[in-house]
């Protein structure tokens, strides 16, 4: 019974931290994220009552010709030092959303070996619907795990399955089914389990809505018997906006509702979050356990987050988070800090730089000591788009390296013939183009640009091949952009 409590409040704080960023309630939660080894994508869902937002393709070059977004990422750690012990590779759809992710690791010496591989699947309108994860063993890729979703004609997701492979078999491990009334309002969830060939209910979760449509409860029963039973229920406060202002949790015991925990947050006139207190109900009193403040600056950007426990009578900081973003919202650095007695101590940091289009270039994790930042091992995000990438997620690692490997190319339909060939690659001084096919009236434009987009050289092609001299460039990785009235073309080059 005290690992079930212990577990319950676990789950109400998670609940309750969810919402102080201002996610919806859901009171069947999926299970925390799931990665085959370190590296493979975790179970990340966009569930339909949150705001999803598929953003825009930024594209540096031609409006059809390329989609910039990250296709190989090297991780790299504080032993390996400046010998990359895992890389990332994704392929896109041109929706921009992933297609295929492999991840490889170095086994002695310089030799790549597979290690995880993950396949997506999507719909027109950009809902996932499948996901397959794998992972190599004895030469060959061995399933691991699956997930299957299904929505409604609204979009709504109404069906989430997961299965996880069991040498010959694929075993049942969760099932999250939603119903929607007439105006299109998630009324119901149900969450089961899986046991052998069956799938068994668990918990059944019946929403209440206000007169503006925001959730004003949640009741939640168990299976118990083979009959759903009464198991715990929370209650909400909104304001204008739909901001969850107060959350009660109450569990069912002895025929009676009897309070459990209760969360108070306040928001700004544009909604943003600024403050956020979580109470426990003990000895028939509400008794404050921590509270979080939030600051943010004009473009919505949170700057710093503060966390205060609660002891004895009085409040006591315990940590606090500083952001610091650039011109255009990408974030830069969070730097992590514990209270000390009497003084803010610097913790961690995590540092971040990007291209033009808001994609990940670099990312860098440290430890505060000695009085300076120094390399040490954590967990680090990706952005594209400006957003973070929600599909891959990076732990034990000091830095990673972005780079675009390969993109789409362009071509119309009656131009295939045409190739464009770049060589030598490395190169340090000199290097060629050659555009196979081209008639003598359509050579085409090169164009250099570094990693962020910036023009750096520009050449008309003179024959069918051309050389060009690079010497004047830093070492580093640039693309070549080849363009005629047929055809455009991107290719990476490195100047070593």
């Amino acid at each position: 019974m005290k690992t079930q409590a212990f577990l319950t409040a676990i789950l109400l704080m998670v609940s309750f931290l969810l919402r102080a960023q201002n996610q919806p309630p859901t009171p069947i939660q999926p299970n925390s994220q799931d990665r085959v080894g370190e590296y493979l994508n975790p179970t990340f869902v966009k569930f339909k009552s949150a705001p999803v937002m598929v953003p825009s393709k930024k594209d540096l070059f031609h409006s059809s010709a390329s989609v910039w977004k990250w296709d190989t990422i090297l991780c790299y750690d504080t032993v390996t030092g400046s010998n990359p012990f895992q890389r990332i590779i994704r392929t896109y759809n041109s929706q921009g959303l992933p297609l295929t992710q492999l991840s490889e690791r170095r086994q002695g010496g310089f030799t790549w070996e597979n290690f995880a591989h993950e396949t997506f699947t999507w719909d027109s309108a950009g809902n996932w619907l499948t996901y397959l994860a794998e992972q190599w063993q004895n030469n060959a890729w061995v399933n691991s795990v699956k997930q299957t979703f299904v929505y409604n004609s609204d979009g709504n997701m109404v069906d989430w399955k997961r299965e996880g492979w069991q040498s010959t078999y694929w075993e049942k491990v969760w099932h999250y089914t939603w119903h929607y009334n007439s105006t299109g309002l998630n009324d119901t969830a149900t969450y089961q389990t899986g046991q052998d060939s069956l799938w068994v209910n668990c918990e059944l979760g019946i929403n209440s809505y206000d007169t503006n449509d925001f959730v004003a409860g949640v009741l939640v029963y168990a299976w118990a018997n083979n009959n759903w039973v009464v198991s715990r229920r929370e209650s909400y406060t909104h304001d204008s906006l739909g901001n969850y202002l107060t959350s009660l949790a109450q569990n069912w015991q002895n025929a009676s509702w009897m309070n459990y925990s209760l969360s108070i947050q306040t928001f700004d006139t544009v909604g943003h979050n600024l403050t956020a207190l979580f109470q426990l109900w003990q000895n028939n009193a509400w008794v404050n356990i921590f509270d979080y403040s939030y600051n943010y600056d004009s473009a919505g950007n949170m700057t710093s987050s503060v966390r205060r426990n609660w002891s004895g009578n009085s409040w006591e900081n315990s940590n606090q988070n500083f952001y610091v973003y650039d011109g255009w919202n990408n974030l830069l650095t969070i730097t992590f800090q514990n209270w000390n007695i009497s003084y803010w101590r610097n913790s961690y940091r995590e540092q971040y730089t990007y291209d033009s289009s808001g994609n990940s270039l670099t990312g860098k994790y440290l430890k505060w000591y000695s009085g300076a930042w120094h390399p040490e091992v954590g967990s680090l995000s990706i952005y594209a788009d400006h957003l973070q990438d929600s599909y891959a997620t990076l732990p034990n690692l000091y830095r990673y390296s972005a780079n675009v490997d390969s993109v789409l190319v362009f071509t119309e339909p009656a131009r295939l013939s045409l190739k464009v060939i770049l060589y030598p690659n490395p190169t340090h001084s000199i290097v060629y183009v050659s555009s196979l096919g081209a008639s003598a009236d359509q050579k085409g434009l090169l164009t250099f640009y570094d990693l962020r987009g910036q023009l750096v050289l520009s050449k008309q092609m003179e024959n069918e091949t051309t050389g060009i001299d690079i010497s004047s460039l830093k070492p580093g990785v640039y693309f070549v952009r080849f363009s005629d009235n047929r055809m455009t073309r991107i290719m990476k080059l490195v100047k070593d």
